[in-house]
C-alpha cells in the first residue's frame, strides 16, 4: 500500500499544480477564459472523482489487511455522475462552458494517475 500511496500523493500534488497554473492563466489571459473555466470545471470534477476512486480503493486494500472491514462498491456511479455533471453544466450553461475544455479537464486525473501508478511499479 506504501507505493499506491506515494503514487496517489504525487497524482493528487501535480493535479493541484495544473489547476493552480489553469487559474493563474484564467487570470492573465482574458481572451480565452471561456476555455479555461471549462477546463476548471473538467478538471475539479476529475479531482472529486479521483478522490472517491482513491478512497474505495484505499478501503479494499485495507480489506486485505482486515477482513472485517467491508467495502461498499467502486464508486463508479458517483464518478459518472460527477461526469454527467459537468457534461449536464456545459450543455445548460454554453455561454460559460466549452464542451471540448470540460473533457480535456475531466482526463486529468486518469492520466496523472496512469503515469504515477506506472511509474511506481518499475
Amino acid at each position: 500500500m506504501h507505493t499506491f500511496t506515494s503514487a496517489m500523493r504525487a497524482t493528487f500534488r501535480y493535479a493541484f499544480f495544473c489547476v493552480a497554473l489553469v487559474a493563474i492563466l484564467w487570470a492573465v489571459l482574458p481572451p480565452y477564459r471561456l476555455f479555461l473555466q471549462s477546463l476548471l470545471l473538467g478538471m475539479g470534477c476529475s479531482l472529486l472523482g479521483g478522490t472517491v476512486l482513491v478512497s474505495k480503493t484505499w478501503r479494499i486494500g485495507q480489506m486485505a489487511v482486515d477482513p472485517s472491514v467491508r467495502p461498499k462498491g467502486t464508486g463508479m456511479l458517483q464518478r459518472l455522475l460527477l461526469a454527467g455533471f459537468a457534461v449536464f453544466l456545459t450543455i445548460r450553461f454554453p455561454h460559460l462552458f466549452v464542451l471540448s475544455g470540460v473533457l480535456i479537464g475531466l482526463f486529468l486525473f486518469q492520466v496523472l494517475g496512469f503515469f504515477f501508478v506506472y511509474r511506481s511499479l518499475k
